[in-house]
């Protein structure tokens, strides 16, 4: 698994970048539908739609980066009638964001995965309880272990983690510079052709009023419940002995034989 965020206070200069992103110019529509995330709520509909705009053109989303530049000075990021936020990178960590974008070649969009959103969920019940970041659970567990209770996974696997009460693009662009994240791992993950398919959860934060949960994977097949088939009861027949006295004909016995099969249920992959 990739880099995971692990420290509060890295987590708090991605969070204070984020919010100044809501009076950028951001000119492209967030609720253009290019996702078939039909059975996802509204707010990680959004989101997986805004993903796999990123994905499907990293030279706009360069564009919308490349608008922030006035609002930097140093470390120093004002965005208009906002008080001024001190960032980890500056201006450096965006114009990475940048030129990593203008290379990046169009990807396929994610599908969703009714297992990877189960997944999200669990994590997001868990944190909206807890008040807790990042990415291990309150039983230890990281994203390789919440998924074994819904399927197996195929290829890479990774999580995603925002804190805030921010719009789809907000999110997305926060992840994308990956200020104070030396492996930007976040933008590799949203920006990388080893994952197919995505699960989103999003939910109450008592500490940072929302959060949501992306999960990827090269792929992902939900567990099946098990399924057994029954066993068909023994028949015997036996013959009735014939009743010439010269000649008497032995009983015989038929048995009809019958196999129980029992359907085995999806393993997950060790890690």
């Amino acid at each position: 698994m990739k880099v995971r965020l692990v420290g509060l206070t890295a987590l708090g200069c991605a969070l204070t970048l984020m919010v100044g992103f809501s009076n950028s110019n951001l000119s492209h529509s967030q609720t253009q539908k290019t996702s078939n995330a039909s059975g996802l709520p509204q707010v990680e509909k959004e989101l997986l739609t805004e993903i796999n705009q990123a994905r499907a053109n990293p030279s706009v989303y360069a564009t919308y980066l490349e608008k922030l530049k006035p609002l930097f000075n140093g470390r120093e990021y004002r965005a208009a009638g906002r008080q001024a936020l001190m960032t980890e990178e500056g201006w450096a960590a965006v114009d990475e964001a940048i030129k990593f974008l203008r290379a990046t070649k169009p990807l396929q969009p994610l599908a969703e995965s009714s297992g990877l959103n189960l997944a999200a969920q669990v994590h997001i019940k868990d944190q909206s309880s807890s008040g807790s970041t990042g990415h291990t659970g309150s039983n230890s567990s990281l994203i390789e272990q919440r998924v074994k209770a819904f399927g197996n996974w195929q290829g890479a696997i990774g999580e995603n983690l925002t804190y805030g009460n921010e719009s789809a693009r907000e999110r997305i662009l926060t992840w994308l510079i990956d200020d104070g994240f030396a492996s930007r791992g976040h933008r590799k993950r949203l920006l990388s052709n080893d994952y197919k398919v995505a699960g989103l959860a999003c939910g109450p934060h008592p500490q940072f009023v929302s959060m949501c949960c992306l999960t990827l994977a090269g792929g992902f097949t939900d567990l099946q419940p098990s399924k057994t088939k029954t066993t068909t009861p023994t028949k015997t027949t036996t013959s009735t002995p014939a009743t010439t006295p010269t000649k008497a004909t032995p009983p015989t016995t038929q048995t009809n034989k019958s196999k129980t099969t029992t359907g085995k249920g999806v393993q997950s992959r060790k890690m």
